[in-house]
């Protein structure tokens, strides 16, 4: 059974919920009873000997008898521990009312002696001890919480009391029957100690009336109405003149009728409910397999196909299309992990939930959109005619997918990029054309993003060669094969060099200098970012302590820090063991972080970020403007300088929009007390523009292009003489 809640008082919902037959058919029975009393045509009816016979009473109360028997034997064999015992309790209190009714009923009128002979006396005693009976029965199960018994051993103790209170009534009715207070006279009808004990069973009845009204349990309602239908029993008992007038017929009548509701009461909270749950276990087992089914073969977040729908979707396209061809479109969102780090994972989702609805929505006719996990979806297209109208479709597409997306209260404009790969010509295999759409996906971002390419072969060894660099990355730290650069830095106000930017280079056998635009991605790709950016605080702290031996000024090297390092490095102690190896102090060494890592797992960040302060290094933030900038992480990881990006630098002496964006960041860290440095330095007029905005710091090739480490020192030192040579002349 279900456990019912606690009675409380019921909305005005919960008492809309109860059938109106029920309010209909008590509204009836006490209609009835209203009548017969006031009706002038009832008077013969009421003062009828004849109208309510023994037989007839026979039948009610050994129809109330067997249905008391009923409510115990359903009750006790459906019993179960973890049902309420509430269900008990009635059961084992009608188990002694059906058998007290059944001593009623043989001290009837006109039935055969019990024991000892039937009379009105007697009959009355067994009638009122078992309405009494009754009475408390329901008044104790309204005022017991509906939970379960403690232990099994409880009913058997209820069943004991019942039997034994059975027990007492009948010895003490027909052994003692002169300790009974007289309720009937012959010749004069009831006493009034009858009448006051039937108003008493009203009274009492009334308590548990209130409380079921109150509860919002299932079990209540019949309860409910059992209760009211008795009280209108017990009221024609105080009515009657003789016990086989209307008024009984009425009240024997609206006994069985309420006795029924008890049954039902009962075969709810043992039979049907225990049935109902079973079919709503079974109910909720069978949506839950075709839910597992349905997972089997959709996305969780996005309920859209998933890889392997996607395979099925694939075959069943090629089997359509005969000779005609299928295209898989490899479509994957532009910076989406921007928008994690800044927003968060969940705001992320919902990005992705917008993105399927609009796929689903924006599909070619004949195209199954699938998702094929992060920020990746498919489109199995089967019958593209030619080229042409397969671009015009992917350019559509792409247009719609990039309007903006409310998200967190702000607008967000989303791109994507897309790679296409045709089956027959690409391949028939469903695997390799996947490989090759993903392939065609890189290189569409690799061209700028927010645009689709088809599959070409010289892509496969645009892959082979990103492959290529992860594997000789492998082996470049052993083989000493990275070298760092050195671009000077230069206060705008004095002209004294005031620092270094350490950049990484790969000196590659048989390849050369290769870019860190090539390696530095699949470094992070792959994580040998770690080692390698640890090699680089060595490298880099090792060489700035050995120019300053060698009489170089008071410099600062900055070095840049991968989002890695803070997730999966040991960047503090790696801060710590470079600056000890070295004998560097650390007010020569300044950190550079990007955007991404202070969104990013931002109370991780800020406790390594104390930690770094207190080492006493010094904190930039890298390509400030290009990410999601946000100024409570600004004040909150302290920092001490802001890096303009160069692409807002490089043509600022030409587009307006540049200058006012950088005098825009100017200003707001010379707000917050930080210095700014500009990147991209080329040209004397953009550098005179920098000092008129309020720029403190540049670096670019206007000063020098990134030197080797033995080209450096001279460098160094020449800048040095410069800058005392210029303070003397203005002194």
């Amino acid at each position: 059974m279900i456990e019912p809640a606690p009675l409380t008082s019921p909305s005005a919902a919960t008492r809309s919920t109860r059938p109106a037959a029920g309010r209909t058919l008590f509204g009836g029975l006490a209609l009835l009873l209203v009548l017969v009393w006031l009706s002038p045509w009832t008077v013969p009816l009421k003062q009828s000997e004849v109208l309510f016979s023994a037989a007839s009473h026979t039948i009610f109360e050994l129809f109330a008898v067997v249905v008391a028997g009923l409510i115990f034997a359903v009750s006790w064999n459906a019993y179960q521990r973890e049902r309420a015992g509430n269900t008990m309790i009635l059961a084992c209190g009608f188990l002694a009312v059906g058998l007290i009714d059944l001593a009623h009923l043989l001290s009837y009128k006109g039935m055969p002696d019990f024991v000892t002979p039937a009379a009105p006396q007697k009959a009355i005693a067994f009638w009122l001890c078992a309405r009494f009976v009754a009475a408390l029965t329901l008044l104790v199960v309204a005022l017991r919480p509906w939970t379960r018994f403690r232990s099994d051993a409880t009913r058997y103790l209820i069943l004991g009391g019942a039997l034994a209170l059975t027990a007492a009534v009948y010895v003490l009715q027909l052994y003692a029957p002169e300790i009974w207070p007289v309720m009937f006279v012959p010749g004069q009808g009831l006493t009034s100690t009858k009448l006051m004990a039937e108003y008493g069973i009203v009274a009492l009845l009334l308590v548990p009336l209130a409380l079921f009204w109150r509860a919002p349990a299932a079990e209540a309602t019949p309860l409910l109405r059992a209760t009211a239908i008795t009280i209108l029993s017990e009221l024609c008992f105080t009515l009657y003149a003789n016990v086989n007038d209307i008024y009984s017929l009425l009240g024997h009548l609206y006994k069985v009728i309420a006795y029924g509701y008890i049954y039902q009461a009962v075969f709810v909270a043992s039979v049907r409910e225990p049935f109902l749950r079973l079919s709503a276990a079974l109910r909720q087992q069978r949506l839950a397999e075709e839910r597992l089914h349905f997972l089997a073969y959709h996305d969780p977040l996005t309920e859209l196909p998933n890889r392997l729908m996607a395979r099925v979707s694939f075959r069943d396209a090629v089997a359509r299309a005969n000779a005609g061809r299928v295209a898989l479109v490899f479509i994957d969102l532009d910076n989406f992990k921007q928008i994690n780090d800044s927003l968060g994972h969940l705001q992320g989702d919902v990005v992705l939930q917008e993105m399927a609805n609009r796929l689903r929505a924006l599909a070619p006719a004949g195209a199954t959109v699938s998702r094929q996990g992060g920020d990746e979806f498919l489109l199995v297209w089967s019958g593209p005619p030619v080229a042409g109208a397969l671009g015009s479709a992917l350019d559509m597409l792409l247009q719609r997918l990039q309007e903006p997306i409310m998200v967190a209260g702000q607008e967000l404009a989303t791109t994507v990029s897309a790679g296409i790969a045709l089956s027959p010509d690409d391949g028939a295999d469903f695997d390799i054309l996947l490989q090759k759409a993903d392939t065609a996906m890189y290189h569409a971002k690799h061209q700028g993003r927010n645009t689709w390419c088809c599959f070409a072969p010289h892509m496969l060894s645009d892959a082979a060669d990103r492959l290529d660099i992860r594997n000789g990355l492998a082996q470049a730290l052993q083989r000493d094969e990275l070298l760092l650069y050195y671009q000077p830095q230069f206060d705008l106000a004095s002209g004294r060099m005031i620092g270094v930017e350490a950049l990484i280079r790969w000196q590659r056998p048989g390849h050369g200098l290769v870019s860190p635009a090539r390696f530095i991605p699949v470094a992070e790709e792959c994580g040998l970012i770690v080692p390698i950016g640890a090699w680089v605080l060595r490298t880099a702290c090792r060489q700035m302590a050995e120019w300053r031996a060698a009489g170089a000024p008071h410099l600062v090297v900055a070095v840049n820090l991968s989002a890695l390092q803070f997730g999966r490095g040991n960047l503090e102690q790696d801060v710590r063991a470079a600056l000890e190896q070295a004998g560097l102090p650390a007010g020569w060494l300044e950190l550079e972080l990007t955007e991404s890592i202070l969104l990013q797992n931002p109370d991780q960040v800020l406790a390594i970020v104390q930690r770094l302060r207190k080492l006493g290094v010094s904190l930039s933030v890298d390509d400030f403007g290009t990410g999601y900038s946000s100024l409570a992480y600004l004040k909150q990881f302290a920092v001490d300088k802001l890096k303009i990006d160069q692409s807002f630098v490089r043509a600022i002496d030409a587009q307006p929009d540049d200058t006012a964006i950088v005098r825009a960041i100017v200003q707001m860290a010379h707000s917050l007390g930080l210095k700014t440095i500009a990147e991209g330095v080329e040209n004397t007029a953009v550098l005179d523009l920098l000092g008129k905005l309020g720029c403190d710091e540049a670096q670019g090739y206007h000063y020098a292009r990134p030197l080797p480490a033995a080209e450096a020192l001279p460098f160094i030192l020449a800048a040095q003489a410069q800058a005392e040579a210029q303070a003397q002349a203005q002194a």
